[in-house]
């Protein structure tokens, strides 16, 4: 999926924009933690990683703008789908300048078992999230699904551009732990 094609809206904006959308689903779009702690706080949903792909690439000229950094600088890319019960709630992708890179995050990023923010986190790298962005995506496979886009940055200097693409049952599943209909 080429995600600088998509139209991101600032979550600022968004929010303004769609104030009559469902609390449980502007709450998970707009978190600005790590979205699968609050997952399970909020909604008692572990989540569990599951790897597709990871690889050394180069970032994209959309992607340096992000990241604050050149096109075609050496990065991680991780592609990754989040499972709840054994059911895709959402797929991940993400993308980690190597120069910022501490080797023992690398080396759990290799493992593939666990999100990339919670590693952030437990290596006691302080974390924020800026540039949080929202969608709709227009077209593909995941055509009317929300997405959202964000750059998680450590005190450190490890950042990672990571775009999260919400499937159709991961709302319904969010409903049901809820007790909504």
């Amino acid at each position: 999926m080429q995600w600088d094609k998509q139209v991101w809206c600032p979550v600022r904006e968004w929010q303004l924009a769609n104030m009559n959308l469902d609390k449980n689903t502007s709450a998970v779009l707009t978190v600005t933690t790590s979205l699968t702690r609050f997952l399970e706080r909020r909604f008692n949903m572990v989540l569990t990683v599951q790897l597709h792909e990871q690889f050394l690439d180069k970032t994209t000229a959309a992607e340096a703008v992000l990241l604050g950094c050149e096109s075609g600088t050496p990065a991680l890319r991780r592609q990754v789908s989040l499972l709840h019960r054994g059911s895709v709630m959402f797929d991940a992708e993400s993308v980690l300048p190597l120069e910022d890179l501490p080797k023992a995050l690398m080396d759990e990023l290799q493992a593939g078992k666990r999100p990339l923010a919670n590693l952030l986190l437990d290596q006691g790298l302080s974390l924020a999230r800026s540039d949080l962005s929202v969608t709709k995506v227009e077209s593909g496979v995941c055509a009317g699904r929300w997405a959202r886009r964000s750059v998680l940055r450590s005190a450190s200097g490890t950042q990672a551009l990571v775009v999260e693409v919400f499937q159709t049952e991961f709302w319904s599943r969010l409903q049901r732990l809820t007790g909504q209909k």
